[in-house]
């Protein structure tokens, strides 16, 4: 939402001279003229820089003179070099003096002339649409009652419990909950296929972790017996050759293991917990689930109230903020895939669906996430909200004593992403305090 890095740029020694349009569609166009003068300073950094990558007979690498390099290789050997370091040089010197030009996509660049009496280039940008703001102040969110019921504290207590669990081997058929050690064989059409074979395999019967109907024909087994189960692949299963196939897995039961859970009394409070009664730990555990109940609410409440502003203001989402939106999205969903061993080419093979279709699922969360980006940034605009140096300071001092480093050790530690996102952190704090400040909530 905010810059808190500068643009560094390279000296020189000209000064810049250029023009601005206006254009449709909130595009801006800069045209930029850089003098022979100035272009030949620039062309011999580019030199400079550029020189040690061409072998000239006669001299060592990166000894050649400038003219037996361009003698050689043509007079505009150098331009592109240089012309890239210029863009970027000139363009955000351009952007640092227009302050009211908010780019929201980069910039496209069209050269109408560059030779050695100089560059004449132009920069067209498209820009942040205008914002136009409703009742942002004096709204009133309803708010919700938080309660921690006996059975959410109960429900706490069972997964606890369970994790106390022991499997214990029984003689007996198998029931739903069971776990069960079996061999299996799978074959279509009497052919096996690949992954469809396996010895010792562990399976908790009702976990749903094989196709429908697998697991359900294997209660009322016991050990030693053998059968032959019947199953169809689902249409949209992973594997293209056993999409829908009809299928038989002869299964061998091995070893059949029952759950047995601790019982809830004081003993297992002093075995799981830090307290030494029931009561106790019951009550720590209502005390924890009341304070996540009561954050999540606080989270909900701000979230009702900036969809309140937002549906009151005007503003369009632009397509290429909505597509990086977009983006965002697809490369987060990529990451939490990637923990849990997943592709995000396997997982679309598997939901049987393609990207582009993925895409389109998010975009109309992607177009209100840029609208109520646009509309908390046109508020921390117009109520003149930043991030003073005490504030950033205070933070980094927190962020560092929890990361139990000094604040020298935890700022080494830091690119410039990470100190814009510390940056952004605070803002979006102070913008929240604004509004809560400023409304009924």
């Amino acid at each position: 939402m905010i810059k808190y890095l500068s643009i560094l740029k390279i000296k020189r020694k000209y000064k810049m001279k250029y023009t601005k349009e206006i254009l449709k569609n909130k595009h801006i166009q800069f045209e930029v003229e850089i003098d022979a003068h100035e272009w030949e300073h620039i062309v011999e950094h580019a030199y400079e820089h550029e020189k040690g990558k061409y072998n000239i007979q006669g001299f060592r690498k990166g000894k050649a003179p400038r003219n037996l390099i361009e003698k050689m290789y043509g007079e505009g050997v150098f331009y592109d070099h240089a012309l890239e370091h210029a863009f970027y040089d000139y363009y955000g010197e351009i952007l640092d003096k227009e302050t009211e030009v908010e780019p929201i996509a980069n910039p496209k660049l069209d050269v109408k002339k560059m030779d050695k009496t100089g560059v004449v280039l132009t920069i067209e940008v498209e820009v942040k649409p205008e914002v136009n703001l409703g009742n942002y102040k004096g709204l009133t969110i309803e708010k919700q009652e938080v309660v921690v019921t006996d059975d959410e504290v109960k429900a706490e207590l069972l997964l606890t419990q369970d994790k106390a669990s022991r499997l214990v081997e029984v003689s007996r058929e198998i029931k739903v909950g069971d776990t069960v050690t079996f061999d299996f064989s799978g074959s279509v059409d009497g052919i096996k296929f690949d992954g469809g074979t396996a010895e010792n395999f562990d399976l908790e019967i009702g976990s749903g972790q094989f196709i429908p109907g697998f697991e359900e024909q294997m209660v009322g087994l016991k050990v030693g017996e053998t059968k032959n189960l019947e199953v169809s692949f689902p249409e949209n299963y992973h594997a293209e050759n056993l999409k829908g196939k009809k299928s038989i897995f002869e299964v061998t039961i091995k070893v059949v293991r029952e759950k047995q859970l601790p019982e809830l009394n004081d003993e297992l409070a002093q075995n799981m917990s830090e307290f030494n009664t029931l009561t106790e730990w019951k009550d720590s555990i209502k005390a924890e689930l009341m304070a996540k109940a009561e954050t999540q609410n606080r989270i909900q409440q701000e979230g009702a109230l900036i969809d309140k502003i937002v549906e009151t203001s005007q503003v369009e989402a632009p397509e290429a903020m909505v597509e990086e939106q977009i983006d965002a999205f697809i490369k987060d969903f990529e990451y939490r895939l990637m923990y849990q061993g997943l592709k995000l080419d396997d997982y679309l093979n598997m939901m049987g669906t393609k990207k582009e279709d993925l895409r389109k699922e998010r975009r109309e969360d992607a177009i209100k996430t840029v609208k109520t980006r646009l509309v908390l940034e046109q508020i921390i605009k117009q109520e003149k909200i930043e991030v003073s140096k005490e504030d950033f300071d205070e933070k980094m001092k927190e962020l560092s004593t929890k990361a139990n480093k000094t604040l020298k050790e935890f700022e080494k530690g830091l690119n410039e992403n990470q100190l814009q996102h510390i940056a952004n952190d605070i803002i979006v704090t102070k913008l929240l305090d604004f509004l809560k400040a400023n409304n009924n909530i």
